[in-house]
């Protein structure tokens, strides 16, 4: 091991022994932990993708409502059901199955199968299709007539269409789904040829059918207006927000970090000219910029990073200049410029990692300000539609009916993560800048 290699190792340890000793660094350190490990080990915390819809219905409560909340005591769980066998075949007589329904009624429920008929040329077959409740009474969902053979159609019947309601004689007001599911027990699905099906060389055909009831309860978050599970958004959300942070932090530090050791060790035109600019960059509103520029070059999440980098680097920059005009005043630069040392390779080798402490502590304090942005920016309706983030589901929320349905559980979960996140990185960036910066510690 070389005296490099020592004196770097031995000032991480000593680094390290002064940071355990920070209650709040310690915390936020935890923290970050927590959020890495959601992230990276996402697929494994929910069996669901942000991108599945109908999971439940719309804006559903939280499953564990159900032990706490007593209007939840029986309240329905999505129920899927499908035909045992792939293929039926309908002569004279219907086909049924059962379906075992034990909950309260619940708001919607859709019905979908593929039908198709072979008969002979003018000859007239139908069938309906029925459910049958546990007290014998009977609902007509759908029905049809054919004269000859038929290509596969798919069917979908679903509680909320007008059509299906005024053919159960309901008006555009009433919900088929809680008239129908009243009751508790089994019920039967059937498929029914009408009287006078044909003669026997008819035959109906009905496969893929599958029954769907969404339920009021789902998950550990319930879902939002979509029926896409909230706790998989929340979830994946944490690696969109780490990856936002870091990725905006990291480019925003670099940039800044090169203009301020230019700026400070050249001096002259070129400081005068940046430092200008800088301060008009300072002086520019950042949101509505952002706003703007995120309009003009479409709603991506890499565009989300450039723009916050874009608009992040100048505090960095500032810091680093300063330190670097007091460091170009030293011996060992004086030592370096006389041994014939260029400027890049004194800037490199020789400013550069005297501001890294700096540095770093500056990019730990910059991740939440990128998260802030970014979720600001999706609130509004400016992120990107595709991906799970916190600001979206804020941005859902705001937009379907969380805040007029008193929906918690929608609106919480993003704000509490967005803010414990956030403050966790101020408290390991305030934590390093005590650390390394003595004047910081002075005003302490």
């Amino acid at each position: 091991m070389n005296k490099y290699q020592l004196r770097v190792e031995t000032g991480v340890m000593s680094f390290w022994k002064r940071y355990k000793g920070k209650p709040l660094g310690m915390i936020g350190l935890i923290i970050v932990i927590i959020y890495v490990f959601i992230a990276i080990f996402a697929p494994f915390l929910t069996p669901y993708s942000p991108k599945q819809i109908l999971l439940a219905d719309r804006i559903a409560a939280p499953l564990w409502f159900r032990y706490v909340i007593p209007k939840y005591n029986n309240a329905p769980q999505t129920v899927t059901i499908g035909f045992d066998s792939p293929l039926y075949e309908i002569k004279d007589m219907p086909v049924s199955h059962i379906i075992e329904y034990n909950y309260s009624a619940p708001k919607t429920f859709s019905l979908t199968f593929d039908c198709w008929v072979n008969a002979p040329f003018h000859s007239e077959a139908g069938f309906e299709c029925l459910i049958k409740t546990p007290e014998g009474r009977e609902y007509s969902l759908w029905g049809k007539s054919y004269s000859s053979d038929s290509d596969k159609q798919v069917v979908r019947i679903d509680s909320r269409d007008l059509g299906l309601k005024q053919r159960l004689g309901l008006t555009i007001f009433e919900d088929p789904a809680s008239k129908i599911f009243s009751s508790r027990g089994d019920y039967s699905l059937i498929f029914r040829p009408n009287p006078g099906f044909g003669d026997t060389s008819t035959r109906l055909y009905i496969s893929n059918v599958k029954l769907h009831i969404p339920g009021l309860v789902h998950g550990i978050l319930g879902t939002d207006h979509m029926g896409s599970d909230l706790w998989t958004q929340l979830v994946y959300g944490t690696r969109i927000s780490l990856v936002i942070g870091l990725s905006a932090a990291v480019i925003s530090v670099a940039v800044g970090t090169a203009i301020g050791i230019i700026c400070g060790y050249l001096g002259g035109v070129i400081d005068e000219f940046i430092m200008r600019a800088v301060d008009v960059f300072l002086a520019i509103p950042v949101l509505p910029i952002l706003i703007i520029l995120g309009a003009i070059l479409g709603k991506s999440i890499w565009n989300i990073v450039i723009l916050v980098s874009a608009f992040a680097w100048m505090n960095t920059a500032r810091l680093v200049r300063s330190q670097t005009l007091s460091l170009r005043e030293r011996i060992f630069i004086e030592a370096a410029k006389a041994s014939g040392g260029s400027d890049i390779y004194i800037m490199s080798t020789h400013i550069l990692p005297n501001v890294l402490p700096l540095v770093f502590a500056s990019m730990v304090l910059l991740i939440p300000t990128a998260i802030l942005t970014e979720a600001s920016l999706s609130f509004l309706g400016f992120g990107d539609p595709r991906v799970a983030t916190w600001g979206r589901m804020l941005h859902n929320a705001r937009g379907f009916g969380a805040f007029t349905t008193l929906a918690w559980w929608w609106l919480v979960p993003p704000g509490l993560a967005i803010t414990f996140l956030s403050l966790a990185f101020v408290f390991i960036g305030n934590t390093i800048n005590e650390i390394f910066n003595p004047k910081y510690r002075e005003r302490l």
